[in-house]
């Protein structure tokens, strides 16, 4: 991995990185420091291991050939995930090339949500496109901005998502909405689990209407309780989109979950306005061992991932020392841990560990 400079050197580097971007990239008014933080969910105290696991193997099911998903024969990521689940429909646009499904698991009584991360994930984060858009929700305000390709890549698969699981609902009532993703896929799950909790799909959310078409979903009888869990997924929005996503999501059980030195999380930088949604739980190892972060929706807890200097691919390519890909031989698993970032995404994370990282107290 590239050493990074003395420390003069890299602050040189981070503040001119630092004054390049945040005249290019004019984002957003963050809110003020005496702005009302919202506490995590009290749900996410119900954290569990187990179901964690679970989800992960439903997101290397979706790095499987298509045809194996469908058909539910993708090896030991289907199997783990859940052994008799029925895959309802999937969410194959070539032309953006995202990638999600949907299905019902009748053993959890769930109906559950998956999408797909990039398949580079080095060439991804080097060709990351940070521009913000406003986030079309109006009950989130004129000023909630987000990331404007993470909700393009959702926009174009998100209509069909919507009337699919709208059918589910109607046959399985009773039934939790499990959404998870990694990655790319994380950001995705993020803004459908806020759409299956406010469905405020009673008109058109257009930001571009090459992307999503014009009709409208109708709003269930119901809100289906929502479960929530996501690897490696960058920062979405700005200060008020993470404010108003807390508040809806927060009898929901949500959690992010985050890897050692996993970059992905730390991008785009706190220093562009980004600003994550609770709650993180940090894996600082391969181990068991686990952290229940202390964060809220105006403050990233400094004792978790935001305590390293996150710049190792691999950690974003394993989660509970399993590979996040469909099948892992041992010659892409030596690859994986070769990866290394561009030279310039590594001022990027220095930018965000070393100028916006709050100073931690001792817990």
């Amino acid at each position: 991995m590239p050493q990074l400079h003395s420390c003069a050197s890299l602050c040189v580097t981070t503040l001119l990185v630092s004054l390049m971007m945040l005249l290019a990239f004019p984002l957003f008014t963050s809110l003020t420091k005496k702005s009302e933080s919202i506490i995590a969910n009290t749900a996410s105290l119900d954290y569990n291991v187990t179901e964690g696991r679970k989800a992960l193997y439903f997101c290397k099911s979706a790095y499987c050939p298509v045809k194996s998903v469908i058909e539910w024969n993708c090896g030991s990521a289907c199997s783990n995930a859940t052994p008799n689940f029925r895959v309802f429909n999937v969410y194959d646009n070539t032309s953006t090339g995202n990638f999600g499904y949907s299905g019902i698991d009748n053993d959890a009584g769930r109906i559950v949500v998956v999408f797909r991360g990039t398949h580079n994930t080095a060439n991804w984060i080097q060709d990351l496109d940070f521009w913000s858009i406003p986030y079309p929700n109006p009950s989130c305000g004129n000023n909630c901005r987000i990331h404007r390709g993470f909700y393009r890549a959702y926009s174009s698969i998100r209509y069909q998502l919507i009337y699919d699981v709208l059918s589910m609902l109607e046959r399985y009532p009773s039934y939790t909405l499990f959404i998870t993703g990694h990655s790319l896929g994380g950001a995705m799950a993020l803004l459908a689990a806020i759409d299956f909790t406010t469905w405020n799909v009673s008109k058109p959310e257009v930001v571009d209407n090459s992307v999503q078409p014009s009709s409208a979903a109708p709003k269930p009888s119901h809100l289906a309780p929502v479960m929530l869990y996501t690897f490696g997924e960058p920062r979405v929005g700005n200060q008020y989109f993470t404010n108003w996503s807390t508040s809806v999501l927060a009898n929901e059980r949500q959690f992010r979950i985050t890897h050692a030195k996993d970059p992905v999380p730390h991008l785009p930088p706190l220093s562009w306005s980004y600003v994550h949604v609770p709650q993180e739980v940090w894996y600082p190892a391969d181990d068991e061992a686990v952290l229940l972060c202390q964060d809220n929706s105006s403050t990233e807890d400094p004792l978790c991932s935001n305590s390293v200097y996150a710049t190792r691919v691999a950690d974003h390519l394993i989660y509970f020392g399993i590979c996040t890909r469909c099948e892992c031989t041992a010659a892409e698993m030596e690859e994986i841990y070769k990866y290394k970032l561009p030279p310039e995404t590594y001022s990027l994370l220095a930018l965000d560990y070393v100028m916006n990282r709050p100073r931690p107290t001792v817990r």
